[in-house]
């Protein structure tokens, strides 16, 4: 992180703060997304804590806070970030599960081929993407640091704290830090088969973002471990918010139950 950047009235939004919900012996780590915050996994993690599990959701360097701050954060942030949540719960738990959301499920991909996961869960995993600009990233990080950009037509803005986030990152497209979304993107799909935990992925049909090939991507490079999949028919890449999140929710808790 380039400490320099952080501006220094930075302060974390109230619903992107990290979450740690106790419950049992048994662990699971969700790691949110590009421009995400806990927030967005926090009925799943809440759900998981009803059935006994004990939850952590870190906050990725950089999100929750301010445009400035992100500029400042790279993969090497996110990645520490998501391999020290990992650690710090391998030791009151006898067994951890790794859940990832979007550009989060690259980097449970990189903590499951490293450390020894249970169970990996990967929602809209942003393994296989439909962005036609993002091979350009790292030539064009090298001529702007960020340019304003239409707010897409998904995006929710029903309260502050989502109104902050459109107007530091939502409206905004950052060249260096989709660079190291398309860096982390490349390493995991290398990593994918050394991965050896059964992994769950769940699709939208209606993703716009990451298509549901990517499902076929990970049936082909994986080696071991059980695999299986869920297709939502309905479902955007706003898997756990939009239509069939519910159905989502239900779907990874008995997943990792059966751990």
């Amino acid at each position: 992180m380039k400490w320099r950047r952080i501006p220094a009235q930075t302060t974390t939004l109230r619903s992107a703060l990290p979450r740690s919900l106790d419950g049992g012996d048994v662990g699971a780590i969700l790691i949110h997304g590009f421009t995400g915050t806990p927030r967005d996994l926090g009925g799943l993690g809440e759900a998981l804590q009803r059935r006994g599990l004990t939850v952590r959701i870190p906050r990725l360097p950089g999100h929750g806070t301010n445009g400035m701050d992100f500029l400042g954060s790279g993969w090497r942030d996110w990645l520490r970030c998501a391999a020290d949540a990992f650690a710090d719960l391998r030791g009151p738990c006898r067994r951890v599960h790794l859940v990832g959301y979007s550009m989060g499920g690259n980097l449970a991909v990189l903590v499951a081929s490293r450390f020894a996961v249970q169970r990996l869960v990967l929602l809209a995993p942003a393994l296989r993407t439909r962005n036609p600009l993002l091979p350009l990233s790292p030539l064009l990080s090298l001529l702007i640091a960020r340019v304003r950009w239409p707010l897409a037509g998904s995006a929710v803005i029903d309260d502050e704290d989502s109104a902050v986030l459109a107007r530091e990152y939502w409206q905004w497209r950052y060249p260096a830090q989709a660079a190291s979304l398309l860096h982390l993107k490349r390493m995991a799909r290398r990593a994918l088969r050394t991965v050896t935990a059964d992994t769950l992925t769940v699709t939208g049909a209606k993703d716009l973002s990451v298509p549901p090939s990517v499902i076929r991507l990970i049936e082909e490079r994986r080696e071991s471990g059980a695999r299986e999949h869920l297709v939502i028919e309905e479902g955007t890449h706003q898997l756990l918010s939009g239509q069939g999140g519910e159905r989502v929710v239900a779907a990874v808790t008995q997943w990792l139950l059966e751990g």
